[in-house]
């Protein structure tokens, strides 16, 4: 950090996080969930599902099945978490888990009320189905205690009904471009796909329109456009998972206006920024004074050129180097940039009847790995309409792969179907995705001034692996409070329009900028760190995520003398535990109450045939604040607490009369996002979590965080994280950040890199 600013008593954030770190162990405990029914009871029900199966199989057709058949295995609704997977099941059968996605049902207590389960995909022939019975038949004692459990969770082996496969589609839909997803086949896939593409094209399908991308250990992607009539024939083809409706608007909320003359003055491009914003859009007009020198477009011979992309990706690239222009005053001429723009011309697409963006997903595939100067890119364009829990696109799944493939940042607008009704007003892809951020938009109250979501803003929640969506919100303007942007079509006025377009460059902007002034952070720092630095007065809700962010990057990495924000970055395996000390030094003189957030991001391989287990890793994370307060437990008997160096004759006695002395200390809830999926458990596979406690300081001493490393899908890959860390004790009358530095000192000032460090002059 410059000499300047430490004069200036600008006070950084502390890195050097990871140093505090050390190995722990934990006990977990947890009782035996309770079965709905006996074993004898279970084998009895599916060996009478699998006669009834045997019939129905035998009405399929050759052309819609393949020798192998894709069956359901449904789970009881206490069987939902990933730990319930009947593995032991699998093992001893000829039933291949091929994939899974939760399942609905209806309460048998109430009919209006809605339930979920689990519902695995297997493979098997009419072979495996006899094997089956055979070995629940058998009183050869085939079977041990797990496969027993395994089979009692079992609540239905069944064929997927046409109502699953067919999702997303209003009554009024008659005919469009539409996504099939279908399962991996392995050395069958491609007879099975060209099985499938001879029913589309027996039905009237135009085949050179019909596109297919398949992913090594993923499913398979078809799009087509088709009518009613096309889907209800295929949609009973075995091997078919789902097809949902796709809708492309090129360019969202092009509506704009050309505004009053230019009241800004382009900047005299002194100087180029080495920080650079990839953004992937329908092109940029270099001849813009405003973008001469601060941005290139990245030539492409396969996407055409078009006015409207041209002034769509003009004004993305125009707000990633400037904002907002309305916030200066007439006749500022402005700074040249910190930010560098990379146009990446990916609409409109070659083909105008191509309404599915594949062509644009395959070059946003082959560029990312290429270009290693990039490593935060923006999109404001995608398919309109909701995302659907129970699959996922493929646009969502590439950039998923590529940000944990190739450690990328992408920023992504959540849409602007917000004042539609539920659902079509939830986010849509790839905003969903679980390694990048989707951003919403605000704007003001007209009453009041206050920061408002924008009506067309579309709301959460997210998936299964990111809940929380948008996961935060820049401003995005409306009608009345319309962004100033640059205008391709007229460079002497500016256009006036809103829409999360334009608000998720704002945040683009923000995280290349954090990237390229600290070189010590990744993505993963970055996205926590503006996650963090958001704020909503309901800490976190389905309509602006995790809150808006206004503050300028300088604002977020600095801390004040009594609110310190310290960064952790670590990577640990799956089951592993970390102790994570939280600097709270003991020689202060607080004598107040202490305010603790914290919020940690990492980034995970996604499993598109896992759906509702997509995360294959995460985080969980447990508050201690007291490292020397225990409880002692004893079977059928009050729990007690304990200070371990206080109350030692105590828990002398306690340890005699049979307590057992816990193996960590005694843990406080902190507050923190709660769906239903949530108060299920499940939130824990989210990439992202932010949390707040606020306690005495009598309640504290040597405060930790423990964090448990959890893969599943077999996943044994390293979890990268980010833990940003925020430490207030807003009456302190002491120097909290000094305080400190003195008693951890492994914890140093984040380095910050100064404008001029970052500028080439020319």
């Amino acid at each position: 950090m410059s000499n300047e600013r430490n004069e200036e008593g600008y006070l950084p954030i502390l890195g050097n996080g990871e140093l505090l770190i050390s190995a722990v162990t934990k006990k977990f405990g947890g009782g035996e969930t309770e079965f709905p029914r006996t074993y004898e009871e279970s084998k009895k029900n599916i060996v009478n599902q699998i006669k009834t199966l045997k019939e129905k199989l035998r009405s399929i057709p050759d052309s819609k099945r393949m020798e192998e058949i894709v069956l359901t295995l449904r789970l009881n609704k206490k069987f939902l978490a990933k730990s319930y997977t009947p593995d032991t099941f699998f093992r001893n059968t000829d039933l291949e888990n091929i994939g899974s996605r939760r399942w609905i049902y209806e309460s048998t207590t109430n009919s209006e009320m809605k339930e979920y389960s689990k519902l695995h995909f297997i493979k098997t022939d009419e072979a495996g189905l006899s094997k089956l019975v055979d070995v629940l038949e058998s009183d050869l004692h085939l079977t041990n205690e797990s496969f027993e459990k395994d089979v009692r969770k079992i609540e239905e082996i069944s064929l997927l009904e046409t109502s699953e496969v067919i999702q997303g589609f209003v009554n009024e839909w008659t005919e469009g471009n539409v996504e099939f997803v279908l399962h991996p086949f392995e050395e069958d896939n491609e007879v099975m796909l060209k099985r499938f593409i001879r029913l589309l094209v027996e039905t009237g399908v135009n085949e050179d329109l019909i596109k297919i991308k398949t992913y090594s250990g993923g499913p398979n992607f078809v799009t087509a456009v088709v009518n009613k009539e096309v889907i209800k024939h295929v949609s009973d083809f075995n091997p078919l998972r789902t097809v949902h409706p796709l809708k492309l608007e090129f360019f969202p909320q092009m509506r704009g206006n050309d505004g009053d003359a230019q009241a800004v003055l382009p900047p005299l491009g002194k100087s180029i920024s080495q920080i650079k914003v990839g953004v992937f859009d329908g092109g940029i007009d270099e001849s813009n004074p405003f973008l001469k020198n601060f941005s290139k477009e990245n030539q492409s011979n396969i996407f055409p050129t078009a006015i409207n992309g041209i002034q769509h990706g003009t004004a993305v690239a125009g707000v990633v180097l400037y904002g907002d222009l309305n916030q200066y005053s007439n006749n500022t001429q402005l700074e040249d940039p910190v930010i560098f723009v990379e146009s990446f011309r990916v609409l409109p697409l070659k083909n105008p009847r191509d309404l599915d963006l594949y062509e644009a997903i395959d070059y946003i595939e082959n560029t990312v790995p290429n270009r290693h100067d990039i490593d935060v890119y923006n999109l404001s364009f995608g398919p309109v309409g909701p995302i659907v829990d129970d699959e996922i696109s493929r646009f969502t799944y590439a950039l998923d792969m590529l940000a944990w493939n190739y450690r990328k940042l992408f920023i992504v607008a959540v849409g602007n179907d917000g004042n539609s009704p539920a659902p079509f007003n939830r986010i849509q892809a790839p905003a969903d995705l679980v390694n990048g951020l989707g951003i919403g938009a605000y704007t003001y109250n007209y009453q009041d001034g206050s920061k408002i979501r924008a009506g067309y803003s579309c709301v959460g929640d997210g998936r299964e692996g990111c809940k929380v969506k948008p996961d935060i919100c820049a401003f995005g303007g409306d009608g009345k409070y319309p962004m100033h942007l640059l205008n391709a079509s007229d460079q002497q006025k500016v256009w006036l329009n809103a829409g999360t377009s334009f608000a998720a460059p704002i945040v683009s902007s923000k995280a290349a900028e954090i990237l390229g002034r600290c070189n010590q952070f990744n993505p993963i720092v970055a996205r926590a760190l503006l996650i963090h630095a958001a704020e909503n007065p309901n800490n976190v809700d389905s309509e602006i995520g995790y809150g808006i962010i206004e503050k300028d990057v300088d604002e977020i990495l600095k801390c004040d003398e009594n609110k310190v924000t310290i960064i952790y970055s670590n990577s640990m395996n799956p089951t592993g535990l970390a102790k994570l000390p939280i600097p709270l030094p003991m020689n202060a003189e607080i004598t107040n109450k202490v305010e603790f957030s914290w919020t940690i991001a990492t980034a995970s391989k996604a499993n598109a045939l896992h759906v509702e287990d997509y995360t294959e890793s995460a985080i969980s994370d447990t508050f201690y604040p007291h490292d020397k307060k225990y409880n002692l437990t004893k079977k059928s008997f009050k729990t007690l607490k304990y200070h371990i160096i206080n109350d030692k004759e105590a828990i002398s006695t306690a340890i005699k009369e049979g307590y057992k002395v816990g193996s960590l200390p005694v843990t406080s809830s902190p507050k923190q996002y709660q769906t239903e999926q949530a108060r299920r458990g499940e939130l824990k596979w989210d990439t992202v979590v932010k949390k707040w406690k606020n306690m005495n300081i009598s309640s504290l001493e040597n405060p930790f965080l423990v964090l448990h490393g959890m893969g599943r899908n077999g996943s044994n890959d390293r979890i990268d994280y980010a833990v940003v860390m925020t430490i207030s004790v807003p009456k302190y009358k002491g120097n909290l950040y000094e305080e400190i530095l003195n008693e951890f000192k492994v914890l140093q000032p984040v380095g910050i890199r100064s404008r001029n460090e970052i500028m080439i002059q020319m």
